[in-house]
């Protein structure tokens, strides 16, 4: 006959109680903080589109920003962080205004097809004629959607590991009948991680291959692709690094 035991563990130590304690308090109070990508983002939103950001009437400049992320959660979260960020910087309505006339939309799956059409229209309208400036999209955009008009400047938020959806995201803008002569895309590194070493040499290369070939070679997808499929561990930065500089 077996006997149920039970596997007692060690006790906690002191001093592990208050690391915790503290680990709970640190967090407690970066809770509800915008991280360095959203202040790196208002930064760039004030030197670029609207140097009075957040003063009541501020007056923006007649420029767009296509903003990319991978997350519906995201999503919502630069809904919220925009939204306070320029809370009292939109033109002034009255009644009779049209309730989607603002500064900051999104673009994502699920949407209707009449609302869909709206914003493709509303972004690519005269900046002069149309407020809204900050279009916020999810990958249901990253394919047969035309935003070139009045855009040329794209951020990655979420960077998508696969180098071919990040070749289609900038393809949104970066394609012909774009008015400017150059197309700027643009995705975040955290200095003090060594995985996004990774990052930046996908993007490197995903340039490079651009510019040689003119679009992602599926062999060459493929290969990156099979390489991140285990994710990133700092121990195979390098050797990972290597792998995807070397895929031809």
């Amino acid at each position: 006959m077996e006997k149920a035991t039970q596997a007692v563990g060690g006790t906690v130590s002191q001093q592990e109680l208050d690391l915790l304690e503290s680990m709970t308090r640190i967090a407690a109070q970066a809770r509800h903080q915008p991280d360095s990508k959203v202040k790196r983002l208002e930064q760039w939103l004030r030197q670029n589109l609207c140097p009075e950001l957040g003063m009541s009437g501020a007056k923006w400049l007649n420029r767009r920003v296509l903003i990319f992320t991978e997350y519906t959660d995201t999503k919502r979260y630069l809904e919220q962080q925009l939204g306070a960020m320029i809370a009292n910087s939109h033109r002034e309505h009255d009644s009779r205004s049209d309730p989607f006339e603002k500064h900051v939309d999104t673009f994502h799956g699920g949407m209707g097809e009449e609302r869909r059409e709206y914003i493709k229209q509303a972004f690519n309208t005269d900046p002069a004629q149309h407020p809204l400036r900050i279009l916020i999209a999810t990958d249901a955009a990253r394919e047969g959607v035309n935003l070139q008009n009045y855009c040329a400047d794209l951020f990655h938020f979420d960077v998508p590991w696969n180098p071919s959806r990040m070749e289609q995201r900038n393809g949104r803008i970066d394609r012909k009948l774009q008015r400017e002569a150059e197309v700027r895309c643009h995705y975040f590194v955290l200095a003090q991680r060594v995985e996004d070493r990774v990052l930046d040499v996908l993007v490197k290369k995903t340039k490079q291959i651009q510019e040689e070939l003119g679009s992602l070679s599926p062999v060459v997808e493929k290969n990156v692709t099979k390489l991140l499929d285990n994710g990133i561990r700092q121990s195979e930065v390098q050797k990972l690094t290597a792998a995807i500089n070397a895929a031809d």
